[in-house]
């Protein structure tokens, strides 16, 4: 029999029907509902039910007040501090003001002498100031205005607190704690000398309020009042169990304990029989799922006619059916209720959810709140002109953000935005796409970083949710703000009419509420202001965010179910004074349950250990106490945390102490009676027991992968070149990836230029210096590469700013460099540019162990080709480190084929054979890619090497690749050739997979060490 079940019948057969003037408080409202089907149960004629509330409904009712709600006391509050203290500025007091409004609450419900409280804080502050604490020679604070209102506002707290009660009471209102202290200061003309309350009855409390305990206290004095406590013997007997702290107080003061409390006392937790999991897994969201299989399970083996864990369950009498046995899912973590509804079967449809949606769940909040991230986060700018008027742009990744957000590429797809169709330069045509797709590929494309409202619209074609989304909101005007999220909604209306999602569509008429009663407030206070009234605050976007933020945060939708279902999906708190068969508790985890030792207040933590406010020492009792007694009558238990760090942030990878109590202090006082494992979680396809190794991962060269690796090797427009060999050979995976798969990481916008966009750039610039100029023997001069530079810039980087920051300094990096190149280059008398951007290539007969020959492609892009004196120079330009060795390696051939460190060797060793195998074919180096026009060089010495950037004084840094002291040219391309066969047969080996290197270094900036598990 559950402890409400108790308590309802030894009620009736007290009293009987007549409860007309009968009251019976209990902790929570669910528990009001539960405990009246518990009291008509004990009937089988109708009567009149006791007045049967939640306990903050009774104190609001017996005192006679009306909560006011949190938002209008913010501006009450406020409107006190600017009498007090004219030069208060709103948004830093709002800051404040919700910490010092809960202390408050503490400070009513624990009925605090507040002068002593708020005469030892002013003193407390006043000694802070002396700097008492500081290490010697540590320099004083200085006084500031900053420190001077800080230490004022502590002065005023006293002031502050009885300033707003007195308003309050003029208008007949109060907030909680206060409703609490008014009550508690007349609970003798309210409620003792009340005739209508004939008996009140305390149903199913633990931690009493000092404001509870004198109100109770004076009642049960004049025998108007008793208590029906929930204990149980192991934690009301083991004075370390903090769980039976404020029970064992009572029972030792012995007023609200009397004997008929000690017989009710019970042995449920160490002497029933019980059955408890303790499940870890990776995640937060994995508890749902894991949360959402077991009641599956528990389910099929009722349907079955067995126990939860395969005993036959015992039918409540002879001939009925098996009893319908009642299952709680506990979310410690309340964020959690919309992954638990959707892990739950679907052919689950008795429920009760007794706690709400919150809508800071929902998908409107997000989008609403990256509007409000995006408005915050808007940079002004200097107009190009020089002019001093700025201009605001908005941030790329938010603009991105939001035109991502699931309601808006709906909101795309039901007006049906495409781009029109284009032509491209190449003559191909590119088919419409998503008009909000197109935008964010395209920002990311051109690489804007901050983009205006008139850029934007441009490139939304004007449409008006983009006019919506990205107009700018004046700090100081924010019911131009509400007006735009009115148009956003009107404009989203089609959206949510298409989902026919229940729940969002509640949230859209729930924010809708919540704007306009902002927007009555903020009308109320503009009035106010333009009457010339004193004390209205001057409300910025940024104040009206906090204050709808603090709106939201209270605001939930409520589920309608029916009460007496079969499973209960709850909150921790709302599981007072209720009990259930089988419970499944998710979040079990150190610094969620209980939670972290912090309390938000401004009154330091010794005071209100001095004057009697409790801390986080009591809120753990609290919450141990609610944990223990929601497995008292339990049967079935089930206890999840998650055993990784991340899920709730810093070291709250812990399972709770809880478990650790229940493992080393219960279970051996139990004497047997309770079994408790610790099962493993795996996922995958039922039956499926073997665990995927991603340690040794290889790929094996399937007959398709080996087509489309002959399709690359013979292709005339692909092939390989030093790029995809280098790959191959550091990493073969990679290789796979990257030319097979064709995976490709996705492009994202960089705000400071990376080393990749330095070098680009450069490159660009270099390629139009020698194309446009030097192989037309036009004059190249310092301010012309600076102009160039700047084109370039300008062209490839359109939306990075320059002026300021790394790119600043990168950008002067790049300008003293190209100066110092060309001063480098002019002084290399004869110096001669053959050709830029030239690619050369071959084609090798490679014999393949199938008995084929493959013609492979060989081919390279040259950045320069250069003729300095009787020398071809083959010339790839370096922005980043160059280490190539002095002297040919003895290990040669191995370096080459295998060693992955020695790709820049391999580099040039490729570049010089294609241009000796061009040469040998047909005379001399292609000028162009039809080979129409060729440069002598028949007989000419070839080099082929670098320039780096980062070492200009050393010059040209050349090939150390020689297969022979005095070989020739034919002797260096048949010894490449023979190298480039066997690496082209070990690509195309069905015996050689494609494996992952061992090589660690070479995974540190590779994009697919996530895939490899590395």
């Amino acid at each position: 029999m559950t402890f409400l079940q108790q308590t309802a019948h030894q009620l009736f057969e007290k009293h009987g029907p007549s409860m007309d003037d009968v009251w019976v408080i209990l902790p929570t409202r669910r528990a009001v509902s539960v405990f009246l089907e518990y009291l008509a149960n004990e009937s089988e004629t109708p009567f009149l039910a006791p007045h049967t509330l939640a306990v903050d409904d009774f104190i609001t009712r017996a005192a006679g007040v009306q909560l006011i709600d949190s938002v209008s006391l913010i501006f009450e509050l406020y409107d006190v501090f600017r009498v007090i203290d004219p030069q208060v500025e709103f948004e830093q007091f709002i800051g404040w003001a919700s910490v010092l409004l809960a202390d408050f609450e503490r400070i009513d419900q624990y009925l605090i002498n507040t002068s002593h409280l708020f005469e030892y804080l002013t003193a407390a502050k006043a000694i802070e100031r002396w700097n008492l604490e500081l290490p010697s020679g540590a320099k004083p604070l200085t006084q500031t205005p900053g420190t001077s209102r800080y230490f004022r506002l502590f002065e005023n707290l006293q002031t502050a607190y009885h300033a707003l009660h007195t308003r309050l009471n003029d208008q007949g209102l109060a907030y909680r704690g206060m409703a609490y202290r008014l009550l508690a200061e007349n609970v003798e003309t309210l409620i003792r000398d009340n005739t209508a309350y004939e008996k009140v009855y305390f149903v199913g409390f633990n931690a009493l309020s000092r404001a509870e305990e004198h109100m109770i206290r004076v009642l049960v004095d004049a025998q108007k009042a008793e208590l029906f406590w929930d204990v149980d013997t192991y934690y009301m007997d083991n004075t370390a169990q903090e769980a039976g702290d404020f029970l064992r107080k009572y029972r030792d003061n012995g007023w609200f304990f009397t004997k008929a409390d000690r017989e009710r006392q019970e042995n449920n937790l160490a002497g029933t029989p019980k059955n408890i999991r303790v499940v870890g897994v990776a995640n937060a969201s994995m508890q749902a799922k894991v949360a959402g299989k077991i009641y599956k399970e528990w389910e099929a083996a009722r349907g079955a006619g067995r126990g939860a864990w395969g005993a036959d369950e015992s039918p409540s009498a002879p001939g009925s059916t098996p009893q319908a046995l009642k299952t709680a899912i506990v979310l410690a973590d309340e964020s959690l209720l919309v992954p638990v509804l959707y892990a739950l079967d679907e052919s689950v449809t008795d429920l009760n959810v007794t706690m709400g949606l919150s809508l800071r769940s929902s998908l409107l909040f997000t989008l609403i709140d990256t509007l409000f991230e995006m408005q915050r986060t808007v940079h002004e700018f200097r107009d190009r002109d020089g002019q001093e008027r700025r201009i605001p742009k908005f941030h790329h990744r938010h603009v991105v953000k939001v035109l991502n957000h699931p309601f808006i590429k709906q909101y795309e797809r039901i007006r049906e935005l495409m781009t029109p169709e284009e032509t491209a330069s190449n003559g191909e045509t590119r088919p419409p796409e998503p008009l909000f797709q197109w935008i964010s590929k395209t920002i990311v494309k051109e690489q804007r970083v901050y983009l205006t409202e008139k850029e934007i619209r441009a490139l939304g074609n004007d449409d008006p949710l983009i006019r919506v989304l990205f107009s700018r909101w004046p700090n100081e005007e924010p019911l131009r703000a509400i007006q735009a999220l009115y148009d956003l909604i009107e404009l989203l209306r089609d959206v949510y009419r298409t989902s026919q999602d229940a729940i969002e569509i509640e949230y859209l008429y729930l924010f809708f509420s919540l704007l306009k009663q902002l927007e009555t407030t903020l009308d109320t206070v503009q009035q106010t202001n333009r009457n010339g009234g004193e004390g209205s605050p001057p409300v910025t976007v940024r104040s009206f965010r906090q204050f709808l933020y603090e709106l939201i945060r209270q605001t939930s939708i409520p589920f309608t179910s029916e009460g007496n279902s079969r499973l209960q999906v709850m909150g921790m708190l709302e599981t007072r004074a209720l009990d259930f068969e089988r419970v499944i508790i998710l979040s079990v985890n150190e610094g969620i349950l209980p939670q972290s030792r912090r309390l938000n207040s401004l009154i330091p933590f010794d005071i209100s250990l001095e004057m009697g406010l409790p801390t986080y020492r009591e809120q753990e009792a609290v919450m141990a106490y609610h944990f223990y007694r929601l497995l008292q009558r339990a049967e079935e238990v089930v206890l999840l945390h998650t055993t990784s760090p991340d899920a709730y942030g810093n070291s709250k990878g812990e399972p709770s102490r809880f478990i650790r109590q229940i493992e080393y202090e219960l279970v051996p006082k139990a004497r047997g009676l309770i079994r408790l494992s610790r099962p493993t979680v795996r996922f995958g396809p039922a039956g499926s027991e073997q665990i995927a190794d991603v340690s040794e991962l290889h790929v094996p060269k399937t007959d398709g992968i080996l087509t489309d690796l002959r399709k690359l090797l013979t292709d005339p427009k692909r092939g390989i070149y030093p790029s995809y060999v280098n790959q191959f050979v550091s990493c073969s995976m990679r290789f796979y990836f990257s030319r097979i798969v064709g995976i490709s990481e996705e492009d994202d916008i960089e705000e400071k230029m990376g080393a990749i966009d330095f070098g680009n750039w450069l490159h660009k610039v270099l390629e139009r210096l020698d194309k446009e100029y030097r192989l037309k023997g036009k004059p190249v001069s310092e301010p012309l590469i600076i102009q160039l530079l700047d084109e370039e810039f300008s062209s490839t980087m359109k939306g990075r700013v320059v002026e300021s920051g790394m790119n600043l300094l990168l950008y002067d990096l790049a300008k003293r460099l190209m100066l110092d190149f060309q001063r480098q280059q002019s002084s290399l008398v004869g110096l001669e540019v053959i050709g830029s951007e030239q690619t050369l290539d071959t084609f090798l007969a490679v014999p393949i162990d199938t008995g084929e020959t493959l013609s492979v492609r060989i081919a390279g892009k040259i950045d320069r080709i250069e003729r300095f004196g009787d020398q071809i120079r083959i010339i790839d330009y370096k922005t980043g480190k160059v280490d190539l060795p002095s002297r040919t390696p003895e290990n040669l051939a191995e370096k080459l084929l295998n060693d992955g460190q020695s790709d820049k060797m391999r580099q040039v060793w490729l570049y010089k054979y294609l241009a000796l195998k061009n040469i040998s074919l047909y005379g001399g180096l292609p000028r162009d890619n039809n080979r129409q026009v060729i440069y002598p060089a028949v007989g000419m010495p070839v080099e082929a090497g670098f320039y780096s950037f980062r070492d200009l004084k050393g010059g040209f840094r050349s090939n150390p690749v020689t297969f022979g002291r005095d070989e020739t040219a034919a002797e260096y391309i048949a010894e490449s050739e023979n190298l480039l066969r066997t690496m082209v047969q070990k690509m195309i080996s069905q015996a050689v997979s494609f494996q992952k290197t061992d090589n660690l270094e070479t995974c540190k900036y590779c994009d697919y060490k996530k895939i490899c598990g590395r």
